[in-house]
């Protein structure tokens, strides 16, 4: 009897332990039964790119993957410190500034974790083709979205830009929406004058498709200075027309700053170092499929100037490949130190 006792027991006890297992929640141990990767909306490069992430994990690892649409990023950034999502893609600036504390994150989100760099990404300022602006400059006295609710580390990325032309809160009619579909929707509808949104986009076709004359980014103003030395990873250069979709008619001047796909320092080194080796192995496949990844070659995934630690897991795989140097170690420490504070 005692013996019939003891087995009904441990089946019992194997059977509870399967049910709390089947009905844990995605995080730490249990991260790589499923993938979840956040991104902005629909419509938006993020999306594009995490969609082709998520189907190379899974072709390749046999984990289901999926993407996860958020409004912005600043709505899943603190899903990634939480660890309540796998991986995500975030700007350099929104990085930046969830773990560094800087407005409008009230707290450092010390658990942010770099996986790779993706694709450098323009998120500029786009009007009327038939608005005859040009440039930053004559946005002067115009209605401008610059705050989006669901991306809110990118307001600081738009004054910044406005301020190449010398433009100041002063200077234009200053609209905030909740993302960027909704700029881009004002803008379609006559209500603004400029919404800011990336070059290449299926927003930015979409609006060329719906108004009449089509669209135009604006160049950078005169003073590029205002952008380089005050938003780290900055940078502005030329696109020509065959570089871009729609909305660049003639050889502009157009900024530009770097992509990451993050995690969370809650997932698990080797499945961390799983998603780095999977991600940089298939890179030339990636850059094939996703034309958004083609400028980017595959050791140019491994940032040394990130203003976040790699995870630990990313970073054991890109020194196994040899990709990882005496800057990066010490960008490293010093950002390691940094999240200990």
């Amino acid at each position: 009897m005692n013996n019939v006792i003891r087995r009904a027991a441990a089946v019992t006890l194997a059977l509870a332990i399967g049910l709390l297992w089947a009905f844990a929640p995605d995080h730490a141990d249990a991260q790589l039964r499923r993938i979840a990767i956040g991104s902005n909306p629909a419509g938006t490069n993020y999306y594009v790119v995490a969609s082709g992430i998520a189907k190379l994990l899974q072709d390749e690892t046999g984990i289901p993957s999926t993407v996860r649409p958020f409004s912005g990023s600043s709505v899943y950034m603190p899903m990634l410190q939480r660890g309540e999502i796998a991986l995500g893609i975030n700007t350099e600036i929104d990085s930046l500034s969830a773990f560094s504390a800087l407005d409008p994150y009230p707290a450092p989100m010390s658990n942010l974790r770099l996986v790779a760099a993706m694709m450098p990404l323009r998120d500029n300022l786009m009007v009327r083709a038939d608005s005859g602006m040009r440039t930053i400059e004559d946005l002067r006295g115009r209605r401008v979205v610059v705050a989006i609710r669901s991306n809110v580390a990118l307001e600081r990325w738009h004054w910044a830009l406005l301020a190449t032309g010398g433009l100041g809160p002063d200077d234009i009619d200053m609209v905030s929406v909740a993302s960027l579909p909704d700029g881009v929707r004002l803008l379609t509808e006559g209500r603004v004058d400029a919404a800011p949104i990336g070059i290449a986009t299926a927003l930015a076709r979409q609006a060329e498709a719906t108004i009449p004359g089509g669209i135009r980014f604006l160049g950078v103003g005169g003073d590029e200075a205002q952008l380089t030395d005050t938003m780290q990873g900055a940078r502005v250069d030329p696109f020509t027309p065959e570089m871009a979709a729609v909305g660049v008619p003639e050889p502009t001047r157009l900024a530009r700053f770097a992509t990451y796909l993050n995690t969370g320092a809650h997932l698990d080194d080797d499945d961390a170092y799983l998603v780095a080796s999977t991600i940089h192995r298939q890179w030339e496949s990636l850059r094939r499929d996703y034309a958004l990844l083609a400028p980017v070659d595959a050791d140019d995934i491994v940032p040394s100037d990130s203003p976040h630690p790699f995870h630990p897991g990313a970073a054991r795989y890109f020194r196994e490949a040899g990709l990882w140097t005496e800057a990066h170690e010490r960008n490293q420490v010093r950002a390691l130190a940094d999240a200990q504070r």
